[in-house]
């Protein structure tokens, strides 16, 4: 979701240069906020109050407490956190040219699997403010009405809020669209139905687990007033989380990396609601070698706030943005033991390229018609000191053959690819 320092400050240069989460929530907590926004005292005064009833808190529910806790979680506070006012920019904020995109590769989906004619339901996760909804319905209305008559979009997104400016934001597209709480709220499976994500599953909580005296142990949030928030080490309770530590290779002490539980659920559910079709994740990550790297050995845990990226996730609670990158390979297992088997896997330069090549061959063919403002954030998107290389597309289509090459580069391959929890 975060672009890092250095290719932030490029893309604030390009951009001037003139020729660029069913998020786990927790609704049975509550503390008091005042009218306008909660404080940080506040706030603090509310963690410290759950880590003196509970003991240390899991990290994973401390992060999912300050992203998604319905009241003043950072997604659901009111602040602005995408754009150059906000705390990072995605590729949807670079502009229109990210959905345009997108558009014409469901465009080339449909031609590829001789289905133009027939309905067809995107859903989104994640949607933000709904400006990529919009992005891709605005290039099918104009570019191909009749591929356009047969869509309906659908948002999942329990909280009132960012509904309220998903429907604003998609006011022209309102008899195409539906909210729905979440994927699992949604009981009858599509016919056929492309599920689509833009950095979702990076902000999917997190534990975190560290190596220490040659054995893991998992890190609570605790207080204390000396020390303020920090963590503590405690046992590894979770079946799932031993499971996948016994994949990793040998590591050094202090070693510190995330490990995301609950993907299982979440792609079980992707898989239950469509019959023919595919799931597109557009995020972050490493493969499982180079996550788990030796030298890789504080994990890829981060904060941004004000366009600063930080590596301490207990400073300012619900402020700033937490994430982590994503292990395709956990990812990718999960969906191909659903039938959400994977078809592609490369760079968002790469895609993109792939799916602009009609686009490009017309402006090449009418350079009258050329585009500036989307050739710069065409530029941003897939330029590899930019946003080109640091997010990675995975595409995983409901009962496909499988495709040796990818199995391969996903490590889908190796003998633990399906780990089984230690008590199943």
């Amino acid at each position: 979701m975060r672009t890092f320092l250095r290719e932030l400050n490029f893309f604030r240069i390009m951009m001037s240069y003139n020729p660029p989460a069913n998020k786990p929530t927790d609704a049975k907590d509550h503390y008091s906020v005042p009218a306008d926004r909660a404080t940080p005292s506040c706030i603090d005064s509310y963690f410290i109050e759950q880590i003196r009833r509970g003991g240390p808190m899991p990290f994973d529910r401390w992060m999912s407490l300050c992203l998604y806790h319905p009241q003043s979680g950072y997604y659901l506070n009111g602040n602005q956190h995408v754009g150059k006012d906000g705390d990072f920019f995605t590729s949807v904020s670079v502009g229109a040219c990210f959905g345009m995109l997108l558009a014409q590769r469901v465009l080339n989906y449909l031609e590829q699997t001789e289905k133009t004619a027939q309905p067809l339901h995107l859903i989104e996760l994640g949607a933000n403010n709904g400006q990529l909804a919009k992005d891709i319905l605005d290039h099918l209305l104009t570019s191909a009405p009749e591929v356009y008559s047969q869509i309906h979009y659908h948002i999942c997104e329990p909280l009132e809020i960012p509904r309220n400016a998903q429907s604003k934001t998609l006011a022209a597209h309102a008899h195409k669209l539906t909210h729905h709480d979440s994927l699992a709220a949604i009981k009858s499976p599509f016919d056929h139905a492309i599920i689509l994500s833009n950095e979702l599953i990076d902000a999917f909580p997190v534990k975190l687990i560290t190596h220490t005296e040659q054995q893991w142990a998992e890190l609570y949030v605790d207080h204390t007033p000396e020390l303020g928030f920090h963590f503590s080490p405690h046992p590894i309770q979770s079946p799932e989380a031993l499971a996948f530590l016994a994949q990793l290779p040998p590591l050094p002490n202090g070693y510190t990396t995330e490990f995301r539980p609950g993907l299982d659920a979440f792609t079980a559910n992707c898989a239950r609601l469509i019959k023919q079709g595919m799931v597109l994740t557009i995020d972050y990550g490493y493969t499982h070698t180079a996550y788990y790297h030796p030298e890789r050995s504080t994990g890829t845990l981060r904060t941004y706030h004000g366009h600063k990226a930080g590596e301490n996730p207990l400073d300012l609670p619900t402020q700033q943005d937490i994430t982590a990158h994503v292990d395709f390979t956990q990812l990718a297992t999960s969906f191909q033991k659903h039938q959400l088997i994977p078809t592609y896997f490369n760079s968002q330069s790469r895609f993109l390229t792939h799916h602009s090549k009609a686009w490009l061959a017309h402006i090449e063919q009418h350079p009258e018609t050329l585009p500036h403002k989307l050739i710069r954030q065409f530029q941003t998107l897939t330029h590899p000191t930019m946003m080109g290389q640091q997010f990675m597309v995975l595409e995983c289509t409901k009962n496909a053959p499988p495709n040796p090459e990818l199995t391969s580069t996903l490590e889908l391959n190796r003998p633990d690819a399906f780990p089984k929890p230690a008590n199943s």
